[in-house]
């Protein structure tokens, strides 16, 4: 759990001109208590960061408590409060998992940097080419707009259509698509839609791959969705480590409103904060709402009161991307992630230990091992050790079973999760590599339930360093698996469990 500075003292604190000019072309923007994680963004854009004085002047302008600014301030990194180096400045120096296994062998582990990296894991640095609205629509983008609204009737079909598509949906939990949009239906409210392109995961990167590939993909699924739903509002959550996503999606969105395509539904960017509790739903809602990310209890679902009360529906990046095939759309050989529209695709993030980190899609893939050899293989004087699959709760799977078939390994119980695959070699200790993935997880936990808050800084310091403490391991897993109010909590238990398993096998 991040440690929050001080709350400051109203009567000591003035804000200079330039601090407070700043935050009032922020709230040109609207005055609202909805868009203060916006606010903030804006402010550190041109600041750099927020100071003590700054959140009292924005908590005065927003008629909010001082400690309701406070809060948010403190409880998004992105924001900078206070600081004088920027969140996510020093990519490709980070000390999460796969950077610092890179740099481990360049400097023997004598270097150690805190900073956080996020999203970059597969150290691209060219753009896939970027489809264009006119390359989109000539290829019958947008079509199926135009008959949602000349015939009624086709709202059903397609909704018909996503209840017979049973594979959409597993970029997420799993969960039905058209249960999901059944149950906003049932409320008889106008609801919300939510692009979820915040993917906090650890070394995951292919929703940026879409995005960067053709987001008039995702905004045309979005609007169908809203269409066949009756949302009038859609907000696309934005991670805000994806700065170059920012222009090309805000173009997006402002080509299909001068086109035409949106009216009368509002299509709102908005930016993360740098909080990976924000793959949670209710969370990620609650940072729309200008509060703190933190999870609550379910029931009600975000399908039944979400975003201000309202019924809300929420889906990541991939999910909108493959709902396309439900209306036709179809591989195209000159746009590669197109082939997401058939189903047997698997899009995964791959990086580590492999000469050609990236995202890679990948059709009936028989093995993790051809996984590696399709990424290049390993790097020079690496041998396999393994693969992290899932990210920073996912599974340890160690090399010997990266050559069984992949549907062996996902009958007997493994998740591929986000698509996260992280390759290690032989001389990577595994221990080391479970402790930096407790550590993610320990940092990242919200703190508001002390299962998960407690759990998961125990489980990062038993992996880190000691005698491996099996029983600890047994309670803490067992404790986070049934008692944390969300899925961080919970699936930090169960990788707990999985990964004693491993190390203790490893030591035999």
């Amino acid at each position: 759990m991040r440690r929050k500075p001080k709350l400051p003292q109203t009567s000591r604190v003035t804000a200079d001109c330039a601090e407070v000019d700043a935050i009032e072309t922020a709230l040109k923007s609207g005055v609202s208590r909805e868009r203060l994680l916006e606010i903030l963004l804006d402010v550190r854009d041109s600041r750099g960061s927020i100071s003590e004085a700054g959140l009292v002047y924005l908590a005065d302008r927003l008629r909010l408590h001082l400690s309701e600014v406070y809060e948010v301030a403190t409880a998004f990194p992105a924001v900078n409060y206070r600081s004088a180096v920027l969140s996510g400045s020093h990519a490709g120096h980070c000390g999460d998992l796969v950077c610092a296994m890179l740099r481990r062998s360049e400097h023997s582990g004598a270097e150690k940097l805190d900073y956080v990296c996020r999203g970059r894991c597969d150290r691209q640095e060219r753009l896939p080419a970027i489809r264009s609205f006119e390359a989109f629509c000539s290829a019958g983008g947008y079509t199926v707009l135009d008959s949602l609204r000349r015939e009624p009737g086709e709202r059903r079909r397609v909704l018909e259509l996503v209840g017979a598509n049973h594979k959409i949906g597993r970029a997420g939990v799993g969960f039905p698509v058209a249960q999901k949009w059944q149950s906003v239906m049932a409320s008889g409210e106008e609801p919300i839609v939510i692009i979820n392109g915040d993917e906090g995961e650890l070394a995951t990167f292919k929703d940026r791959f879409i995005m960067e590939s053709d987001p008039h993909g995702v905004l045309e699924a979005a609007l169908v969705t809203s269409e066949v739903i009756g949302a009038k509002r859609i907000f696309f959550y934005l991670r805000d480590d994806y700065t170059h996503l920012h222009p090309i999606i805000l173009q997006a969105i402002n080509d299909v409103s001068k086109a035409g395509l949106a009216d009368e539904i509002e299509i709102e960017l908005r930016r993360s904060g740098g909080a990976y509790i924000c793959g949670e739903e209710t969370a990620l809602i609650a940072s729309l709402e200008g509060r703190p990310a933190r999870p609550h209890e379910r029931p009600p679902y975000p399908t039944e009161r979400g975003y201000l009360g309202k019924p809300t529906l929420v889906h990541n990046v991939e999910t909108f991307y493959r709902l396309r095939a439900v209306w036709g759309a179809v591989p195209e050989k000159d746009i590669p992630v197109s082939f997401l529209q058939d189903h047997d695709v698997l899009l995964f993030s791959v990086s580590g230990r492999v000469r050609e980190p990236g995202p890679k899609l990948i059709s009936k893939l028989p093995t993790l091992e051809e996984l590696v050899r399709l990424a290049g293989g390993m790097s020079d004087g690496a041998e396999l050790g393994g693969v992290v699959i899932g990210g920073s709760a996912g599974t340890i799977v160690p090399a010997e079973l990266c050559r069984v078939p992949l549907g062996d390994l996902l009958a007997s119980g493994l998740r591929l999760g986000t698509g996260s695959v992280i390759v290690f070699g032989t001389e990577d200790d595994k221990r080391w590599i479970a402790a930096r993935m407790a550590a993610f997880l320990a940092r990242e936990s919200c703190g508001q339930c002390s299962p998960c808050r407690i759990g998961t800084t125990k489980a990062a310091k038993a992996l880190s360093s000691g005698p491996l403490d099996g029983r600890l391991l047994e309670d803490l897993a067992a404790v986070m698996r049934e008692a944390s109010l969300c899925a961080l909590g919970r699936d930090a238990g169960y990788f707990l469990g999985r990964v004693q398993s491993v190390l203790t096998e490893g030591n035999r």
